[in-house]
Formats: structure tokens, sequence, C-alpha cells
């Protein structure tokens, strides 16, 4: 065998430019190499637990190094030199002898990783702050925290010819419908694309539709959210270097609802998703009802308040529409430049944008103020449901558009075409306006009235599930188990013994 042989062979299956770092070291008159990616590994690690106790080593092989020498990290023997690749790629440092055909890879993760804290987007006022971060592992762990039970199971996928993603379903066995878990797995493993870099790639690629306009699978950054789903009976999709994970199936209404609204009174989640639903709908059908009221029913206006709006709208060149889209417009400018400005400019931003420029803009008789105080009030309310905002803005244009030219009709009428449209819409099995269309008693349990968790006995309906008892009811005008005749009867005897030896 030539010298170094097996070195030049290993390094063959990188690019001559791949950073790989290999470490040579001569054992009983064997060489043994270490390949492996210096910023990936932990280097105190590999120096005191794997080439200190291999330069002690009495045999010099790759069975004496998995079972006796090697006390660390995960070990995986490799019969092919293609695995090589992966493993090195993985943090995993790779050990090969001259002269055997067996490798063995360890994995000695080193790397930095963002800490776990509060979500920036699921911020509460009560219960956990712990938010999901970039590690697969780590994800993972905050979930098993949560759901200590040996009936959670994980499939680990590798997703994306050049990124080789890691990506893992999390399911509770006897619980979660098989259905979905093979419609997803088969879904994952029929992609074929360079890369999966983020859980939103994915989010798009696994929807069974061609209409990508309403996603199809739900999100969260928030462990605690997602461990309930996965206790509902849902898929937990966990993506390597996304803080995003995804649920499947989805219901519209999982986006009505909140974490804080477990850890509150029922009364004040009732009211809370209440007031979500109306800002919602304030936010896609307020500027479109301004504009049909001005362009074609200002006449069911009151006398004052119609005074005060021509009043104001007196000298304006532009028709309503024209009005509206264009505060719409100026709106979005502002938003896409405050998400992109450095923190430090952020409010001279909003002191320009939104007090300079709106009030110059009233001044000069370009915009009016109602039309302002209308866009404010739909701009705020679009992001009480952060998850529905991007769907909520398009759909806020195109009602704009619609009351401009058709008034109330027109709305009225393309609010039926888009609730008759999500009526038709499913998420792998799950109707999407479910629990209210189609209506499902049970799960209004947990709908805009939210009841105590006590009387929220089965999971969800919406969708199948193997197992749909939660929990077993405490009230005694509910059990559904009854003592059966003969353990009265037995219960009656006892205590008619008792009696008698008392006497």
């Amino acid at each position: 065998m030539p010298k170094n042989s097996v070195k030049n062979e290993i390094l063959s299956l990188f690019n001559e430019n791949a950073d790989i770092t290999v470490r040579e070291l001569d054992i009983q008159k064997k060489k043994v190499f270490l390949f492996f990616i210096n910023c990936l590994i932990d280097s105190e690690l590999v120096s005191h637990g794997i080439v200190e106790p291999i330069k002690e080593a009495e045999n010099c092989s790759i069975d004496e190094f998995e079972k006796k020498i090697i006390n660390v990290g995960n070990t995986k023997k490799l019969a092919k030199q293609d695995e090589i690749v992966e493993e090195v790629f993985n943090a995993s440092v790779v050990i090969a002898v001259e002269g055997e055909e067996q490798y063995l890879a360890i994995n000695t993760a080193g790397f930095s990783t963002r800490s776990i804290s509060e979500p920036p987007t699921s911020s509460v006022v009560r219960g956990p702050r712990e938010g999901f971060i970039e590690d697969l592992e780590t994800n993972l762990s905050l979930l098993r925290r949560r759901l200590k039970t040996p009936s959670l199971s994980v499939k680990r996928l590798k997703v994306g010819k050049r990124t080789s993603t890691n990506v893992a379903l999390l399911y509770l066995n006897k619980v979660v419908s098989p259905k979905v878990v093979e419609k997803l797995e088969k879904n994952l493993s029929s992609l074929d694309i360079d890369g999966i870099i983020d859980s939103y790639y994915l989010e798009e690629l696994l929807e069974q539709s061609e209409e990508k306009f309403f996603k199809k699978l739900g999100n969260s950054e928030k462990p605690d959210v997602i461990a309930a789903r996965i206790l509902e009976g849902r898929v937990a999709i966990v993506v390597d270097g996304s803080p995003i994970v995804l649920t499947a199936p989805f219901v519209l209404f999982e986006d009505m609802q909140s974490p804080s609204d477990y850890y509150d009174i029922p009364q004040r989640s009732s009211f809370v998703r209440v007031v979500r639903l109306v800002g919602l709908l304030l936010a896609i059908l307020l500027p479109g009802f301004y504009v049909a009221l001005q362009s074609f029913h200002y006449r069911v206006l009151p006398i004052n308040f119609l005074i005060s709006i021509l009043s104001s709208i007196e000298g304006i060149s532009f028709p309503p529409i024209l009005e509206i889209l264009f505060v719409l417009f100026l709106f979005e400018i502002l938003n896409e430049a405050s998400v992109r400005m450095p923190k430090q400019l952020g409010m001279a931003l909003s002191i320009i944008g939104a007090l300079v420029l709106g009030d110059t803009a009233v001044q000069a008789g370009i915009i009016t103020p109602p039309s302002i105080v209308v866009v404010a009030i739909s701009g705020i309310t679009l992001y009480i449901i952060p998850n529905q905002a991007s769907e909520a803005s398009l759909l806020r244009t195109l009602f704009t558009i619609v009351g401009g030219f058709a008034g109330f009709y027109g709305m009225f009428l393309g609010f039926l075409i888009l609730a008759t449209y999500l009526v038709s819409v499913e998420s792998y099995g799950a109707p999407y306006l479910a629990p209210y269309a189609p209506s499902v008693a049970t799960d209004k349990k947990d709908g805009f009235i939210k009841a105590p968790v006590g009387k929220m006995l089965y999971r969800p309906k919406s969708f199948h599930t193997l197992n749909s008892v939660r929990q077993q009811p405490t009230n005694d005008k509910h059990l559904s188990v009854k003592k059966s005749n003969k353990e009265a009867l037995l219960e009656s005897t006892e205590k008619t013994q008792n009696d008698q030896k008392e006497e």
C-alpha cells in the first residue's frame, strides 16, 4: 500500500479548498489520521478526549478505539468513504487507521450557538419565556424536557442535496394519525432542492396544493406552544438552523390563539380572542369600508359626522380610493424602512415619517386627516395577529380596491367568495375554518369563548387522532366510568359489617 494512501483517498472526497484539517499520529508503527473542520469542533475535547487516549493505546485498531479508548461523544463506525464527508460536515472527527477499511466518527461539536431567550415575536406577561434557537439538538431538548414520555417519537431526515439539513419530525405514537406522518415523511423525502436554509423553505414546499397565498402549516418559536400542539395530536417539524418550528395539521383559528391565553383566566382569554377577531376584520375591511362610504354610501352616515368628513376633504383633488391607496403605500414604505433601518435610527424615522411627513401632507392638501386615522387603525390592528399579517395586508389592499369600485355590495360579495374558498381548504386532513366550518362542538371549548381547562376533555376532533381523550373528567356528574352493581353491592356489604362490629 502506498504511503499515506488512506489520507489521500479521504482528502480526494473533498474540494481542494474545503478547509479540512488532518492530524497524523504514529502509533505502534501504524499511522492514524484524524480528519475534521477546525471551526466546527471542540479543540480541547479532541485534544484531551481523543488524541491523548489514542497515544496511550496498546492496540492500534478501530475496534480498540471504539470499545476501550474513546469515551467522549457519540461514536459511529463507517464502512463507506462517502459517509465520511457527511460526518465531517456534521462536526465529527473521523479516525482512519492505515491498513483498515473501517472508519470511526466521533461527534465533537463545539461551535457557538445563540443563548436561549424569550422570542421577540412571542413575548408574554405570564408563562414560560424560553424560545427556540438555531440548533436542532437544543430545540429537541427543550421539547423533551416538557414531554417526558416514551411515546414521543423522533424521525430524523436530511433534506437538501448540498446543505444536508437535519430535519426532525416529532409526534406522540398511538396518538397522531399515521397518515399525517407518512405524508410528511414522503413529501420531505421527495424534495429535490439544493438546500434548506430555514423552516420557511419547507413551509412552502410541504403545502399540498399549488395555491400558496394562505399558509397550510402552523409555526411558533415557543417550546410550550409546540409541546401543547404535539399533545393535541399534531406533528412538529424541527429544522436545524431555524428557530421556527412548524406543525401539521393546521387550522386558521390557531393564529387567533396566544400562549398567554392559557396562563390567564378563561373570561379574560375569551375577551381578548374576540378583540383579535374584531381587530383582524378592521385591519382587512376598514379602508375599503371608508372608501365605499365616501364614494357610494355617504347617505348612511349621521349628518354631523358627514359634515365633518366633507369639511375635511374639501379641496382634495384625489378621489377617495387613490387617496387611501396612497396612504397605504406610504405606510408600507415606513414599515419596510423601520424593519431594515438600524435601531438607533428607528426613533428618528418614526418622528420624520409619522409626524413631519404626515402633518405636512395634510397641510399641503394631499391627504386628509380621516384617511390617516383609518389607515393608522388598520395598520395597528394588522399586527394584532402577527402570523397572518402578510396575508391580511394583501387582503386589505384588495378589499380597498373592491370597495372603491363596487361599494358595500362588492365588498360583501368579495367576503363571501373568500369565506367560500377558505371552507374548501384543508391542511393534512384538517378543515381550514374548523371548528366553526364545519362545526365541531368539542373543539369550540377552545374557540372564541374559551372554557376552563378542566372541561377540555378531548383532543381536537377537527382532524383525526388515534386517541381523542385528553383527560378524565373530575366532576362526578360527568364521570364516564361508573361503578358496576357488583362493586356497589360489595361496598354496601362491607359498610353493613363495619356498622355491626361498632354496635
